[in-house]
């Protein structure tokens, strides 16, 4: 790609997301486009700022042996944007690979960046094999199989063309034997390339469910940030669509390789008829294969944008169908649509420029190989009238071409793009799996064999990584002692569901430390923290199964009498025995037939059963009836005992009674004590208190 323009705000923003795309096209990864993009932005404006508005730039981006590199160069005297100080180029050349470059040729300052590929064929196709493994026998059995039966399709073509010129010499017995030769290799090839095919389906069963599952685990590693900042399609594309496309690679492309050698074969036998027109056909086909090569490059840089583009659309779908209900009674359907229909075109529009380019390369190589067939008739023409071959030989020549010729490259088309797409699924899984692009919650080695429930913050701070301009979490300190019940109350914004998230280590702070029993939770093991910290969100998600499926969820040896005894104090037992099946109710995905309060307090009852030490809930009440936010309430007072409990809290009567209230302000703590005292001492947590007394009195009437 090369893109040029005048150093003015709008052509470098052009240029620069050209160059974002491009990086990422050709192989560099997500995470190493997006430090290309603001580099390449940052030295374009220091170039803008010393040579001038009015100096032309050039950006050119090209694929090298280890990786891609970019060049950004501006017209005039000589300046090295490199010595400049800049914090931002500072911080990104920190996390590149490979030292920038700078020289000054032509009246020209030249930038190079260097961006290794994300991912090499040779470590993208060792990393699926290793799945493959888990079915190696198979493999190997479908495999020699397969050697087999490509060897006998060698042999049948050679004793084909035999038959033929012994037609030509009239040899009656000769082509008998040949014949009875023909058929028992044609019966045996059959037999094994039958073997060959079951071995692979087999194998590709395993191969799929073992890559399946480790991706599945994988995914579920994932922090919730990158899972919250990337959304759900990426995960869904990858863990369905590339993981089946990678297993049916394995058998594809095996498949293919054994047409191959049957073409192999037909060339063989050419070489039998006349070696010299056999080299010839051999170099039409060599070429053809070239030029295939460089389409099947050009496909896969193209593919990668498109996947990209259509993660967008899955991602787009799975929340217009999760958030259907939402949709429609805010009354915006045609808004999604136009904005699905965005996404869609541009998504159809990558597809197309990348078909376009295919098939535009395609054509040329079609019409070579016509070429290549007229010049082939014109030499065999020539052999006939030198007499040199015998019209019978020309025919069975040309006959073995027109089988060979556009046969054979159409196969070698298909296996390249099914090796270009093979490549690519691996490429996306192996990301998934092992890129920092999608980075993996980390755990320590401490085990908390018996959990108080102390809970401290020291000094937490907490950044989105996309929201750099503002702290969530600003210098954030309090503690919270075992047993005790704690409000956590403050304006929507101050980072309260940050917080909660931060103590089981869905999220991790930038900085500072979360103690659990006076142990930062980086060193405790995932047990240690997630099997003593619940969290009831707002809106808790229950699974499509049945009452008792979604209890025994945290636990699956429970009793009847336990999982009875923690709905009963969940206020939620009498409401589950009214349902049709009892507690073998289907209710639906997403509790679809359940209310809101009823969700709420089954997932209590679930955390009941977990019997965590620390529970901590996300505004449990808001938006609900007087009624509901009365038996939650009872819930939460039946397992408060011997257990930390913290409630973010939209409704002050939720947490009136608490041993303490903190009220957030600006991402950190700004005062606590009991509900009196807050209210005699700290001015926000007043108008807070009056502005929720308004709100009941209104719900009240």
């Amino acid at each position: 790609m090369t893109a040029k323009g005048i150093l003015n705000p709008q052509e470098i923003m052009k240029a620069v997301d050209r160059s974002g795309d491009e990086l990422e096209r050709l192989g560099a990864g997500e995470r190493a486009s997006l430090l290309g993009k603001l580099a390449i932005e940052e030295i374009l404006l220091i170039f803008q700022e010393k040579l001038g508005t009015e100096a032309s730039f050039r950006i050119y981006i090209r694929t090298g042996v280890k990786g891609v590199k970019a060049s950004v160069s501006a017209k005039g005297k000589m300046f090295n944007p490199l010595e400049e100080e800049s914090l931002i180029l500072d911080k990104l050349f920190n996390d590149f690979s490979v030292k920038p470059g700078f020289n000054h040729t032509a009246k020209s300052n030249h930038v190079l960046l260097v961006f290794p590929f994300a991912n090499s064929l040779r470590k993208t196709i060792g990393f699926s094999w290793k799945y493959a493994l888990g079915a190696r026998r198979i493999f190997i059995f479908a495999i020699v199989c397969q050697i087999f039966a490509a060897l006998l399709g060698i042999v049948a073509p050679a004793v084909s063309a035999r038959i033929v010129v012994s037609y030509s010499s009239s040899e009656p017995d000769r082509i008998i034997m040949l014949a009875i030769i023909l058929i028992v290799v044609q019966l045996i090839r059959n037999l094994f390339m039958v073997f060959s095919n079951l071995g692979y389906n087999k194998a590709y069963s395993k191969t799929l469910s073992s890559l399946e599952h480790d991706l599945v685990e994988n995914v579920l590693r994932v922090r919730s940030q990158c899972i919250d900042e990337k959304g759900s399609g990426v995960f869904v594309q990858r863990t369905t669509s590339d993981t089946q496309r990678i297993a049916n690679g394995f058998n594809s492309i095996a498949d293919m390789v054994g047409t191959l050698f049957n073409y192999a074969g037909v060339l063989i036998a050419m070489c039998l008829v006349d070696p010299s027109i056999a080299l010839f056909v051999f170099g039409l086909i060599v070429l053809q294969c070239v030029m295939e090569y460089f389409r099947g490059k050009k496909l896969v840089e193209d593919d990668r944008l498109f996947r990209k583009s259509n993660e967008r659309v899955s991602g787009l779908v799975s929340e217009m169908i999760r958030g259907s209900k939402d949709v429609k009674c805010m009354n915006c359907e045609n808004l999604f649509v136009e904005k699905l229909n965005e996404n869609i075109v541009d998504a159809n529009g990558k597809r197309w420029h990348m078909q376009k380019r295919s098939w535009t390369s395609k054509l040329f190589r079609w019409e070579f190989g016509e070429f290549g067939s007229f010049c082939l008739i014109c030499l065999l023409v020539m052999y006939i009238v030198k007499d040199q071959i015998s019209a019978v030989t020309a025919l069975v020549i040309y006959n073995y071409y027109t089988e060979l010729g556009p046969n054979a490259i159409k196969v070698i088309g298909s296996f390249l793009d099914s090796l270009a797409d093979f490549k690519l699924s691996n490429e996306r899984v192996y990301a998934l799996i092992n890129s920092p692009d999608y980075p993996k919650e980390s755990f320590g080695n401490k085990e908390l064999t018996t959990v108080k429930g102390d809970i401290e913050f020291d000094h937490v701070n907490f950044v989105y990584e996309r929201k750099q301009n503002r702290k969530v979490l600003n210098d954030m300190c309090f503690s919270v002692k075992s047993g005790e019940m704690v409000g956590l109350v403050g304006k929507s914004g101050c980072g309260k569901t940050t917080a909660f998230n931060l103590i089981p280590k869905l999220y991790e702070p930038t900085s500072g430390r979360v103690l659990i029993d006076g142990v930062d939770i980086n060193e405790l093991t995932k047990d240690s923290i997630r099997n003593n910290v619940t969290i009831v969100p707002q809106n808790p998600y229950i699974f499509r199964m049945t009452v008792r499926e979604n209890l025994k969820i945290v636990r699956d040896n429970i009793t009847d009498e336990e999982m009875e005894n923690a709905c009963r104090l969940a206020c939620i037992d009498e409401d589950i025995k009214a349902m049709p099946d009892g507690y073998d109710t289907l209710i639906g995905e997403g509790g679809v037939k359940l209310s809101g309060g009823q969700r709420q307090r089954l997932a209590i009852a679930r955390s009941m059963l977990k019997d965590s030490k620390i529970i901590l809930f996300d505004e449990a009440t808001s938006a609900l009836d007087n009624e509901t936010q009365a038996k939650i309430q009872n819930a939460i007072d039946n397992m408060r005992k011997e257990r930390t409990v913290i409630i973010i809290a939209h409704r002050l009567s939720t947490i009136v009674n608490a041993d303490r209230i903190m009220f957030m302000q600006n991402g950190s703590i700004l005062q606590e004590g009991t509900h009196e005292e807050l209210l005699r001492t700290c001015e926000g947590y007043r108008t807070f208190a009056a502005m929720d007394k308004e709100k009941n009195m209104e719900v009240t009437e």
